[in-house]
């Protein structure tokens, strides 16, 4: 039988940069998107609502069928780390042409942005995909695994400070006036540092744990074995309203910090910098977060931290709520400790997902990684759809007028309740969740030593690096 090593820190650090060349992307469309179609490049807000509900559902469409494909398919280097390097530049060229703006109608401006960013999150899903299927076969420790994911939201969340700091700076660096030329170029420095992060995530991990060959199984199997996972389905519910909150908070922030924390005095070199410590108080947060999660994880049971995180999440937004967005010496502290506490679950909730996957094996006999963290993501962008279709239709419902100073009394308060209430709201929903997830931690060890004695040990076969769709697999854990 074959060791399974311990991760090295470098190892670590690698498996962190796959995130943040994702997140690096991710949280340019999250954070500014919405704002750039309906600002810079003068798409209704009512319409932008709707291509995201469309787009996103389609996209989610494609993540299980992403994981399936990912579990069958078999290289010299693994199921899951090559989709890391084959779809590096195809995915940065495309951020680029998202955030492009060609001289259309407005028809064809609404047609080309439907276009660009069906293929922009379809890539994504590629290497996100497999990356977080990669999460659950580079080690089988808890501790360890645990460990990886505070390490990757640790590196994401420093990706998404550079985002928060620089690209309204690059904006205007490059545009000089021009925005919309000065988005482009913003995207295609972040296009070349995520390709740059792809590749060192590939070289520096490698995969440890294969399934047991079981032979030909059919999708409907895999499907079947995933569906009758109670423990992956809670997980994918916890998924889809922490998505919610995220993206519904991210989306609104641009909105709060351009229209309810700025004087119409203020030049707009003061609202670029005025714009930028907001977004960027929250990300210093997140960073902060995550390596607090790795701290607390040695020291308490993680579904208690989880419970308690988003109990402490609702509070924090609903006293925010109340507090007038020009209240900047209490409202920047509040907005730093929604990024602390909501970056702070994520490696406990990333951690579910791959406790859910041994749990589906030791329950099954079937080890189906690709297809339980793909459900997941499915879960994930359905929550993104239905937050970014929430915020588009509001803003619109709301009578908020893009590039207005003065936007109305019933707009106002919806960007704030879009900011505060809203994803408070979903994480109400995740604190009474899990008392419906019963995979703690004695509960998790005795998983994995039934696991760990249920295994033959086997030679690792020498594998053509030609890709060949459901090769004899082999357990090397």
């Amino acid at each position: 039988m074959t060791e399974i090593r311990k991760l090295t820190t470098w190892q670590k650090m690698g498996f962190g940069m796959g995130d943040a060349a994702c997140g690096i992307v991710y949280s340019s469309v999250t954070m500014f998107l919405t704002y750039f179609y309906t600002d810079i490049y003068g798409i209704s807000a009512a319409a932008v609502g709707v291509m995201f509900l469309v787009t996103r559902v389609l996209d989610a469409v494609s993540d299980p069928l992403t994981g399936l494909l990912a579990d069958r398919v078999r290289t010299r280097w693994g199921h899951f780390r090559p989709w890391l390097v084959w779809f590096a530049v195809p995915y940065a060229v495309i951020a680029v042409l998202t955030f492009t703006t060609p001289e259309l109608t407005g028809t064809g401006k609404l047609v080309y942005a439907y276009i660009t960013y069906t293929l922009l999150m379809l890539f994504y899903t590629f290497i996100n995909i497999p990356y977080c299927s990669l999460g659950g076969v580079i080690t089988s420790d808890e501790k360890d695994r645990l460990s990886a994911q505070s390490y990757r939201f640790t590196i994401s969340s420093a990706a998404g400070l550079v985002v928060s700091i620089g690209t309204l700076w690059l904006v205007d660096f490059f545009g000089r006036g021009n925005k919309q030329l000065g988005y482009q170029c913003t995207m295609a420095v972040m296009g070349v540092l995520a390709v740059i992060m792809l590749f060192v995530c590939f070289f520096s991990t490698r995969e440890q744990i294969y399934p047991q060959p079981k032979g030909n199984e059919s999708v409907l199997s895999d499907l079947k074995n995933l569906l009758s996972n109670d423990q992956w389905r809670i997980v994918a519910i916890i998924t889809f309203f922490s998505s919610m909150a995220g993206v519904m908070r991210s989306a609104a922030t641009l909105y709060y910090a351009t229209y309810l924390m700025l004087d119409p005095q203020h030049t707009e070199l003061t609202g670029t910098a005025m714009k930028t410590a907001f977004i960027t108080t929250s990300v210093i947060g997140t960073i902060l977060g995550a390596m607090a999660a790795g701290f607390f994880a040695k020291r308490f049971r993680a579904i208690s931290m989880f419970k308690n995180i988003n109990l402490l999440l609702v509070v924090i937004g609903f006293v925010m709520f109340f507090m007038p967005p020009k209240w900047l010496s209490v409202v920047f502290p509040l907005y730093f400790l929604i990024g602390f506490f909501h970056q702070m679950y994520q490696p406990f909730k990333w951690n579910m997902m791959a406790n859910a996957a041994d749990y589906g094996e030791w329950k099954t006999g079937r080890r189906i990684t690709g297809l339980s963290f793909s459900g997941n993501l499915f879960a994930l962008k359905l929550g993104m759809a239905v937050a970014g279709a929430l915020v588009g239709f509001s803003l619109g419902w709301f009578g908020y007028q893009a590039g207005s100073p003065t936007q109305t009394t019933l707009a106002t308060t919806g960007i704030i309740g879009l900011l505060t209430v809203g994803p408070s709201l979903s994480y109400l929903v995740l604190y009474w969740l899990t008392r419906f997830y019963t995979l703690d931690d004695a509960k998790m060890k005795t998983i994995q030593s039934e696991l760990a004695r249920r295994q033959q040990p086997t030679a690792v076969p020498v594998i053509d690096p030609i890709v060949t769709a459901d090769a004899p697999l082999v357990n090397n854990h």
